[in-house]
């Protein structure tokens, strides 16, 4: 049963089971393995003597445009949920979304229920609804992404395709994903009524609280899928979605600049969209705050596709890591202190 609606809101954490933190905390060793494994050979010194190099100007603007790219988020997010809720504040959608990222970095994917309990508390709007509208998003991050490797593979062809031989795997792969994701909202879409009629009948002839209460939290998440119902807001959200993975890769651009590496090796903004593409697959690795994970792709990419130094390369992924993860943290923190935990997620 999802705590998103109950009348309290508060997690359930007897629901946590030993299985789960087992799971969590191996996830995080392998985390921990994999960056000590990623670093082998250079030691903290090595890096901190390229972290020198930091060009404050290029830095502050990396800044800038990381939180360009959550407020470009909220901003999207805003055309989605307007479906069940007009007039919703960008102030709250953009604290929903650094809490987001903020829990994500202790608890890998929890973030997007995070964001729903608080957005729901600051909007009085269903949470379970608001968590539809996130799955509805993910779908277009996935299409974004899988178009930034495609453009990836034809800015570098076939030194890119020889150093990750998987990634044509992981474009297919992520197409199939999405058309069954596509194939499963238009169903539920088009028969909402009916897949919650039939959801409800089932659940009432077991005759029990706990399943019609699921039946409940079904249709309110099933609501939120209809963000793609309305014309302007599915055309707002798709055009918002390039200008996002623009600045996503941007910013991987500006990285290089902060710390002078476009002085050892020419880059531009392909360098950025490729580090960026890469760097994804890391992210999407549940490990929290992909420590280690974003180190080793970012690490690969930089040395064996752009050509780099180990060492600039591990100083950069060091860099944009704490600075992708860090504030957010630090962000999230006082919003909730300042806010109250308990009443921002109930």
């Amino acid at each position: 049963m999802s705590t998103l609606d109950k009348s309290n809101n508060e997690f359930d954490l007897k629901s946590i089971s030993a299985r789960d933190i087992l799971i969590y905390f191996f996830s995080l060793a392998a985390g921990f393995g994999l960056l000590i494994y990623t670093f082998r050979g250079v030691s903290i010194s090595d890096v901190g003597e390229e972290l020198k190099r930091i060009n404050f100007f290029y830095l502050t603007l990396f800044m800038g445009i990381i939180f360009l790219g959550t407020f470009l988020r909220a901003l999207r997010w805003k055309y989605m949920i307007v479906s069940f809720k007009e007039n919703v504040r960008i102030k709250n959608l953009f604290e929903a979304t650094v809490i987001g990222y903020g829990v994500n970095v202790i608890l890998p994917r929890f973030g997007e229920v995070a964001r729903s309990l608080y957005l729901g508390a600051s909007e009085k709007i269903s949470r379970s609804s608001a968590l539809g509208t996130i799955v509805v998003e993910r779908v277009f991050d996935l299409i974004f992404l899988i178009l930034s490797v495609v453009i990836s593979l034809c800015l570098f062809g076939d030194e890119l395709s020889s150093k990750y031989p998987w990634i044509y795997n992981a474009i297919y792969f992520g197409i199939l994903i999405l058309l069954f994701a596509f194939i499963s909202l238009f169903l539920v879409i088009k028969f909402q009524n009916k897949i919650i009629d039939l959801i409800e009948r089932l659940f009432n002839t077991l005759n029990l609280k706990i399943f019609n209460r699921a039946s409940e939290i079904t249709s309110k998440v099933i609501e939120g899928f209809d963000s793609i119902k309305t014309r302007k807001n599915y055309l707002m959200t798709f055009l918002l979605s390039p200008v996002l993975w623009f600045t996503y890769a941007l910013g991987s651009y500006v990285g290089l600049l902060a710390l002078n590496m476009h002085k050892i090796i020419q880059v531009d903004f392909a360098s950025g969209l490729i580090i960026m593409s890469i760097t994804t697959f890391g992210i999407m690795v549940p490990i929290p705050g992909s420590t280690g994970s974003y180190h080793a792709f970012c690490k690969s990419v930089l040395t064996m596709v752009l050509g780099f130094d180990v060492k600039i390369s591990l100083a950069y992924a060091v860099l944009t890591h704490l600075l992708n993860t860090i504030p957010f943290v630090i962000i999230s923190l006082i919003i909730l202190f300042k806010k109250g935990i308990k009443k921002s997620f109930s």
